[in-house]
């Protein structure tokens, strides 16, 4: 089984009667709609014996991501994306799980999420098909199936990447990151992350630490906090989503890392530029944008790790990260996506 899993810390609270009753009203925006339904459900001060409303969608790998946090902005107590059981053939969507009390209204988050689909329709084809399907489970069954989905893991020759419920191990042979599955991508358990965490390894044992580094969409902040565990004395991490910074600051106090990092929405053109590494975990379309960015970012002679890469993709980055300015040092490939090392000329 393959997949990430996020978890936000918003309560729930009881759906207005303008909710309930949308059916007679005007058709909202994209925008009403998330807003009126940001808080759905009743809210509970214990789980005990509570039961869960499942809202599954299928929708294509790239767009998975988008779809998840969607969800947890209609209130989902946690969301599970890319639910694939390997044994089985490679399809082109992957399963997106959210979880709500259950009696949030069913009417109420498909329409939220048809909104939301639409919005997003033109840049993933075949998402536009994309129909939610609901399902009761107990708390035991998604207690279960919450923690089911972050046992700790070993990346690497060096990484052990755990949740804040498991205890520290007692043979410490490997850096211990401790994340909190939250609404911020990036626990360590997607094949993106992963390969970044071999990508960073790799450099690290041929070189060292680079002397400055930046953590392109640090979501979590796992990537930052393992670079600054390997010692890295100039290390910025930045976000546009400022829900994600706060979730990554949280992360790397945990971890006791957060005096090394320097936390930042601003703009990669506005930094302290060039590094020597920038490791780029992003959907693959964002970092074909980049790529003038990028160039102007990482010194000569400096490297990029750039994740968040499908197979099928990624000849278009390697295109956009080409000679004479770019040279490919080296590729993870990981299920159906590929982390790339790349040296600037």
């Amino acid at each position: 089984m393959s997949s990430t899993f996020h978890v936000p810390r918003s309560t729930f609270q009881a759906p207005s009667s303008k909710s309930e009753n949308r059916d007679q009203e005007q058709e909202q925006t994209p925008t009403e709609a998330r807003e009126a339904n940001s808080a759905l459900g009743t809210q509970h001060s214990a789980l005990s014996g509570q039961r869960w409303l499942c809202l599954t969608v299928a929708a294509p790998h790239n767009a998975a991501e988008l779809v998840a946090s969607f969800l947890t902005e209609l209130g989902s107590l946690g969301v599970i994306e890319g639910v694939r059981d390997l044994q089985q053939p490679a399809s082109s969507t992957t399963e997106v799980q959210g979880f709500f009390p259950e009696d949030a209204s069913r009417t109420v988050l498909e329409e939220a999420l048809g909104h939301y689909i639409k919005e997003i329709a033109d840049l993933f084809p075949g998402l536009g098909s994309a129909f939610p399907q609901f399902s009761v489970v107990d708390n035991d069954a998604w207690q279960d199936r919450w923690r089911d989905h972050f046992p700790p893991l070993e990346v690497g020759k060096c990484f052990l990447v755990l949740p804040p419920w498991e205890p520290m191990p007692a043979k410490r042979d490997r850096l211990p990151i401790v994340i909190d599955p939250s609404m911020a991508f990036g626990t360590g358990h997607h094949a993106t992350t992963q390969g970044c965490l071999e990508a960073i390894e790799l450099l690290y044992d041929q070189y060292g630490p680079p002397h400055t580094a930046l953590d392109l969409g640090t979501g979590s902040g796992i990537l930052a906090i393992a670079l600054a565990m390997l010692d890295v004395p100039q290390l910025w991490a930045t976000d546009i989503d400022p829900v994600a910074i706060a979730e990554a600051r949280k992360n790397s106090a945990v971890n006791k890392v957060a005096s090394r990092i320097h936390f930042s929405e601003l703009p990669t053109e506005q930094l302290p530029t060039p590094f020597a590494l920038v490791v780029a975990n992003l959907f693959s379309s964002t970092l074909v944008t980049l790529a003038p960015v990028l160039s102007m970012a990482v010194e000569r002679t400096g490297r990029a790790i750039l994740s968040g890469i499908q197979l099928d993709q990624e000849q278009e980055v390697l295109t956009a990260y080409c000679p004479p300015t770019w040279r490919l040092v080296t590729r993870f490939p990981r299920e159906e996506w590929v982390t790339l090392v790349l040296q600037h000329l």
